[in-house]
């Protein structure tokens, strides 16, 4: 009986050490958001809401502990696909920023080989949630269904040239290995540095490793036919920006920088500060509020914060004296909660609630900016 329990704690005791090495807890701490946190240990948001579940959806309380995918782990977690309920097949589901050749490129496939098996798809209007057919031959157990899996490699003997591949546009690109500059790439395929930065207005000077290049522009057709979809897709963002109020357009606009980070006097995309997000977003409608948030707090007319509305502006003391050093914007008001946008010390531009513990001790006042 003795030796039975020894075994099952050092049972238990193995699979806590294993567990621990592929996760790490994180304590959230005042101002944090999942975004922040992602970014932090450089993970994806849906990493943590897959170990979170619980957290998706709902405000995320100061002290809560998260498990977060240890990256160094030993426990490398590969290619992920995502299997049918009723099917057999292995399909990828297309996230923000994916095209056929980077998911091709990422199940080791050749691009004709995933469109070969796609050949519903069009790779110039590819949208995040598209199903991507990766193995048609993938053997799923009845007990894995609906489950995610790893592959850890899926095989392509026509895919020869890791360096140098066509993407779904046809044009040529090159992957950059350890050591690779703008003008090593330059000197390597004679293409001047200008003509590289022309194809590729995004570049780096230190080019990281795995950044795709761009060194031939391909099929002009297809070229030409995305930039007729882009310019549909332009005038008619265009057309629903022309439709919007002025607050919508407001909350818009600051919603374009979720996600930037904080900076001390920051009134642009290098980063704001909580002002400095507010009074940029005004002048966007040709607004201009004083630059600071007790100098804001003056303009305006002051309201009950039971009558709140989007676009009013929120305030607070953040800095244990009393007086307001703080200021967001109303994106939503709900029952007996105020959604508000600003930008946070710790978090950057992001949106917060004053259900938040942190916000509801400090809140001060809500002001009605006149826009028209």
């Amino acid at each position: 009986m003795r030796f039975k329990n020894l075994f099952i704690f050092l049972l238990l005791l193995s699979v806590n050490i294993l567990f621990s090495q592929a996760v790490i807890k994180h304590t959230v701490v005042e101002g944090e958001s999942i975004y922040s946190i992602a970014k932090k240990y450089k993970v994806k948001e849906s990493d943590i809401y897959e170990l979170n579940p619980n957290s998706k959806g709902t405000i995320l309380q100061l002290k809560t502990i998260l498990s977060i995918p240890n990256k160094a782990s030993k426990r490398k977690k590969t290619n992920d696909i995502v299997l049918s309920e009723n099917s057999e097949k292995a399909f990828h589901i297309v996230e923000a920023g994916e095209s056929l050749y980077k998911i091709a490129k990422k199940y080791n496939l050749s691009l004709e080989l995933l469109k070969e098996r796609n050949p519903s798809v069009k790779p110039e209007s590819l949208r995040i949630g598209d199903k991507i057919i990766i193995n048609v031959n993938q053997e799923v157990p009845e007990s894995n269904r609906n489950e995610t899996v790893t592959v850890a490699s899926i095989s392509d003997p026509t895919n020869k040239d890791a360096n140098l591949c066509l993407d779904e546009l046809g044009n040529q690109v090159h992957t950059v290995v350890k050591g690779e500059t703008l003008f090593k790439l330059s000197k390597k395929y004679k293409v001047s540095i200008q003509d590289l930065k022309e194809m590729n207005p995004e570049i780096v000077t230190n080019l990281p490793i795995g950044y795709e290049v761009i060194i031939k522009r391909g099929d002009v057709e297809l070229v030409s036919h995305q930039n007729e979809t882009q310019s549909v897709a332009k005038e008619t963002d265009e057309v629903a920006l022309a439709n919007m109020t002025k607050v919508d357009f407001l909350i818009h606009k600051a919603s374009q920088n979720i996600g930037t980070r904080y900076r001390g006097g920051g009134t642009t995309s290098a980063g704001f500060d909580c002002s400095g997000l507010i009074f940029t977003t005004f002048k966007s409608i040709d607004v201009v509020l004083p630059r600071t948030s007790a100098s804001m707090a003056g303009v305006g007319v002051k309201i009950d914060r039971s009558q709140a509305q989007k676009g009013d502006l929120i305030f607070f003391t953040t800095n244990g004296r009393g007086y307001i050093n703080h200021v967001g914007m109303v994106t939503d008001v709900l029952e007996d909660e105020i959604k508000f946008i600003h930008s946070s010390v710790q978090a950057g531009v992001i949106i917060s609630s004053t259900k938040e513990p942190y916000y509801s001790r400090r809140f001060v006042q809500i002001n009605r900016v006149p826009i028209d």
